[in-house]
């Protein structure tokens, strides 16, 4: 019996990990100036529907829209979560930015977390829990290869 009681708190204390990175970019986007949460109708039945159909491979999703013409600071976005990001992006022009993280949640899901500013528009936070997987299948397939290559070319 205490094996299943530590089995359980062990997968709850790694539950509540995984949204922690989540809660504290919404909170460091949130405290910027200027910047304030959208209100998103429906996105927990959306998310509910997701969770039990697993559309495309994508296992759960969390999503945060702020508006605002506040500029967020890319270093203490950085703080808000203890990984190194995947792709870090910042366009000096328009002051863009995009930063992804990804780790693995178990032998076959990975949690993306992305941040999206765009200082004349919205800034989004989104986690996504996706089947590793699936993605590989998706990245590697020439059919999604191809389209991209020739409007790559077109441009």
């Amino acid at each position: 019996m205490s094996k299943r009681v530590a089995f359980a708190f062990v997968f709850t204390f790694a539950a509540v990990s995984a949204h922690a990175d989540f809660n504290a970019l919404v909170s460091v986007v949130s405290s910027t100036r200027g910047m304030h949460r959208i209100w998103t109708p429906g996105i927990s039945l959306v998310r509910f529907g997701v969770r039990i159909v697993h559309p495309a491979g994508v296992h759960d999703f969390q999503i945060a829209v702020f508006e605002g013409d506040g500029n967020i600071d890319l270093k203490r976005v950085m703080r808000g979560t203890p990984e190194t990001p995947m792709v870090r992006t910042h366009d000096n022009r328009t002051g863009e930015t995009a930063v992804i993280w990804a780790r693995p949640l178990s032998t076959d899901l990975i949690e993306m977390l992305l941040v999206a500013h765009d200082p004349n528009d919205q800034t989004v936070v989104l986690r996504a829990v996706i089947d590793g997987e699936m993605l590989a299948r998706e990245i590697s397939d020439p059919r999604h290869v191809a389209p991209a290559l020739s409007r790559r070319g077109a441009d």
